[in-house]
């Protein structure tokens, strides 16, 4: 009697175990507030999502990690990053905190058809992207919490609703202004500018500006000389960076009369993936019509 006892004793508590560890939230940790918003989307209230890089005004490609963001990284159970270099630091604090049962989402591993011949590391600005990083937290999502998931399922759909708008609005966009000649102070929006079909101009720019090189004299005559004769509808700039080349440039853009539109590297704190790729594309259209009147 005594040893059924303890074998029901046994049972129930390791099914309450079970129930505890089920009814926990998963630890994700994303790199980028733009992955950690993607998460949260599909996982709903069964994850805890830490972003690592949340505020608006971090530059990414000069962040440094803390210990304290080790210790993070440490515990959680699936970490989510963009890969191309652009946080290599999440490498190095994956490497020195190994934990064998963590899932690691790279977000250009899962787009390799998706990734720019020139690398351009910002491939978040891909709708399709985001929608290859929901689809592969949903799989991983279910495979640790399968009781909830046809609930990740469902934030899947609603989350691919809502991508699917944002290539709507781009094809619209793109048809009120087929084949533009646009240019940036760094190649943050190259993916979205792809999607629209339009010509970025000034890469060899964009990117020394990006990599913290000085670009030459003669690149930079190139890009003054197309914002000054205006063979550029449009000048995009990082609302991350600010320093006296890439603001001289969109005073050149200004005097010009070439729009300028800023542009954010992550998601800011408590807006969607969808809606801020959307309001991209709304800043984008409003800023040319101001600049076709």
């Amino acid at each position: 009697m005594r040893k059924n006892i303890a074998v029901a004793a046994g049972l129930w508590l390791a099914g309450a175990l079970l129930a505890l560890a089920q009814a926990a939230p998963i630890a994700v940790v994303a790199a980028e507030s733009t992955y950690g918003v993607i998460a949260e989307a599909i996982g709903g209230p069964y994850v805890r999502v830490t972003s690592i890089i949340r505020n608006p005004n971090v530059d990414p490609h000069q962040f440094e990690a803390s210990p304290a963001t080790a210790r993070t990284v440490a515990r959680a159970a699936i970490v989510v990053m963009n890969g191309l270099g652009y946080d290599d630091w999440m490498r190095k604090l994956l490497a020195a905190n190994p934990a064998p049962g963590r899932a690691v989402v790279v977000a250009a591993a899962l787009a390799p058809a998706l990734v720019m011949a020139d690398r351009n590391p910002h491939l978040f600005y891909d709708p399709r992207v985001g929608n290859l990083v929901a689809s592969g937290l949903a799989a991983l999502l279910a495979k640790r919490d399968p009781a909830h998931a046809a609930d990740f399922a469902r934030n899947l759909q609603t989350f691919e609703q809502g991508t699917l708008q944002v290539e709507t609005a781009a094809r619209r966009l793109s048809a009120q202004h087929p084949k533009l000649a646009v240019t940036a102070t760094e190649p943050v929006y190259g993916y979205m500018l792809r999607l629209l079909g339009w010509r970025s101009a000034g890469e060899a720019f964009q990117f020394n500006v990006m990599n913290g090189t000085e670009p030459s004299p003669s690149v930079v005559a190139r890009y003054q000389d197309a914002l000054r004769q205006r063979r550029v509808a449009l000048l995009i700039y990082n609302k991350q960076v600010s320093e006296p080349l890439t603001q001289r440039m969109r005073d050149i853009a200004r005097q010009a009369g070439v729009p300028t539109v800023g542009v954010d590297e992550f998601v800011p704190p408590g807006t969607g993936y969808a809606a801020w790729l959307l309001d991209s594309l709304q800043a984008v259209r409003q800023a040319l019509a101001k600049g076709a009147r």
